[in-house]
């Protein structure tokens, strides 16, 4: 073959521009071979440049044989090489070969998970991925490596004690320069480990140590909504959202956040909305995290409040603990644990305690009351086992005891969780590394796929909960009460034939890994529901648009909710 001298002696065979593609294509070829059989992440940059970068400056010099201009030789050989590499990448991903080529769904998903970021970026994920299922069934292809089941048979081979760990998913919920929290625990030993700190955090005995400071944060919720209502409509979502953040601040840190009282003088609030609101898209591309990360633009609302939780962390450890909180138990005070939690562990579990604590209770009892509101029989329902358990003039509805009984009250709260659950999709989890994959069902899950189970989508499958699968019906977790009597209920629903799959409600997830803090959390709504049920009159405000509820809730990994106006006075 020819040769022509270039670069200082450096000798080149002389390649045609068609033979120039045939070695772009072949180094394309070689790279996504090294993908598909190597993690690689773009944060690792040296394999990064060698892989993406390399190749096209290598065959550069060969296309400016015939093309004479260097410029434009770089231009070619990284658009040849790239488009090459993507063509390879997509007909693999629709190919037989694929591991997931036999599960149904839209082109896009097989292809890339760039349409499942802009669905994302809608707030309308949970509604659809709801309507794939709808219309392909069970199981669905939502990403090149990701599929979705709502097969409820299947769920113990997902999420129970022999099941598969957290995904990949789990990667963007966190910064990889730091100590993950307990959530984006990928390792189920690791996990398993650093969970006994948070069930012993949420044992029954714990639970009931934290009831003074529930009832005493509920009663001042009710407090401020009578003072408030005095001077017009108010907005249930933002108080909620202040309540659920000074109680999470009380059992993180022990108190020092007093929105409730003060207003959200300093954004905290708005940067945790900020927070749930920046991060969601980034669940689908995980592998870009570290470099996301660094743009303050996408993240900086991120990095704010997590400087506030470690602030809060600093001071709640430098003052010690004056009760058994939840800080008690995850920094080892007890001296429970043989080893104890490393500071940086400590600082990423404070933010996760307020974040899941705060954001999903404040939006679930918006859900409440706004189903009450727009179902006055339930609402008179609820209001009447209230009084029954807590005559008027007896004291506040706060006995947990009590409470954690009450038929109608637990059915509203169930009801409620099963339409508008906390985290509506990305429940997933994924074969763990080096386990070659992982039996669920009868169906193989090759290392490298990810499983989701949509909630939303399980909670409104009529195969799990009909009839009216997407209506407010309190009556289905009362059918099967035998100590209730529903036929002397006032319900409206009498002579439905009520199918409920409770084993299907999982608002906190379910297995090993499910929610730490469901137990304190029902709790917190329970208490709240009953007091604000038997102090106030309640309805909507005066122009408030009903309607616009349901629309402005959205998907945004957690359940967001827009305003809920009402106007309120003491009975």
């Amino acid at each position: 073959m020819p040769v022509v001298d270039t670069y200082d002696g450096w000798r080149l065979p002389v390649l045609t521009f068609k033979e120039s593609l045939l070695l772009a294509a072949t180094f394309a070829l070689i790279v996504h071979a090294i993908y598909k059989r190597y993690e690689t992440q773009p944060s690792s940059y040296v394999q990064t440049f060698l892989l993406l970068i390399f190749p096209p400056i290598v065959c550069a010099p060969f296309y400016l044989q015939t093309l004479h201009s260097l410029w434009i030789s770089l231009f070619v050989s990284f658009s040849a090489f790239h488009s090459m590499l993507v063509t390879s990448i997509i007909a693999y991903r629709l190919s037989p070969m694929h591991p997931l080529y036999q599960y149904p769904g839209p082109l896009v998903t097989k292809v890339s998970k760039l349409w499942m970021m802009y669905v994302t970026s809608t707030g309308k994920m949970n509604e659809y991925v709801k309507s794939l299922h709808d219309q392909y069934g069970p199981y669905v292809r939502l990403g090149p490596n990701e599929i979705s089941c709502i097969d409820t048979s299947v769920f113990q081979d997902i999420f129970g004690p022999s099941g598969m760990p957290k995904g990949p998913v789990w990667d963007a919920r966190r910064n990889p320069d730091i100590a993950p929290s307990l959530i984006s625990l990928r390792d189920l030993h690791e996990h398993a480990r650093q969970r006994k700190a948070w069930n012993r955090a949420f044992s029954t005995a714990a639970v009931k140590d934290y009831e003074p400071i529930v009832a005493k944060r509920v009663l001042q919720l009710a407090e401020v909504l009578e003072k408030e209502s005095s001077e017009g409509a108010i907005d249930l979502a933002r108080q909620f959202g202040y309540f659920a953040f000074d109680f999470m601040g009380d059992m993180a840190f022990g108190g020092g956040f007093e929105l409730m009282r003060d207003g959200d003088k300093d954004g905290l609030w708005h940067l945790l909305e900020a927070r749930v609101r920046n991060l969601a898209p980034l669940i689908h591309i995980p592998w870009a995290t570290r470099l996301l990360l660094k743009i303050p633009s996408i993240t900086g609302s991120v990095k704010k409040f997590r400087d506030f939780t470690v602030t809060c962390a600093r001071r709640r450890k430098e003052s010690g603990s004056s009760t058994k909180d939840l800080y008690y138990h995850l920094t080892n005070e007890e001296g429970a644990q043989v080893e104890a939690p490393t500071i940086e562990s400590n600082l990423s579990n404070g933010e996760l305690a307020v974040v899941a604590g705060s954001d999903t209770t404040a939006n679930a009892l918006c859900g409440v009351f706004y189903y009450l509101l727009k179902h006055p029989h339930e609402h008179m329902r609820l209001r009447e086992e209230v009084d029954r358990v807590f005559p008027r003039g007896e004291g506040d509805a706060v006995d947990a005891s009590k409470l954690a009984v009450m038929y109608i009250l637990n059915a509203v709260i169930n009801e409620t969780l099963r339409l508008q659950p906390g985290v509506p999709t990305y429940t997933e989890r994924a074969p763990a590394k080096d386990s070659d994959g992982h039996w669920v069902g009868k169906r193989f899950i090759a290392e490298g796929t990810a499983v989701v189970c949509p909630i939303y989508t399980i909670h409104r499958d009529p195969a799990n909960f009909s009839p009216y699968p997407n209506d407010f019906k309190p009556d289905r977790w009362l059918f099967k009460s035998a100590d209730y009597p529903l036929q002397d209920s006032k319900s409206t629903d009498e002579k439905c034939e009520w199918h409920t799959n409770a084993s299907a409600l999982m608002p906190f997830s379910i297995g090993p890994a499910n929610c730490a803090g469901k137990n304190l959390a029902l709790a917190e709504m329970r208490a709240a529901v009953a007091v604000l049920v038997q102090r106030f009159d309640m309805k909507f405000a005066d122009g408030y648009d009903v309607g616009l509820y349901e629309k402005n809730v959205e998907d945004r990994f957690i359940t967001q909710v827009g305003e809920l106006c009402v106007s309120l006075s003491l009975r």
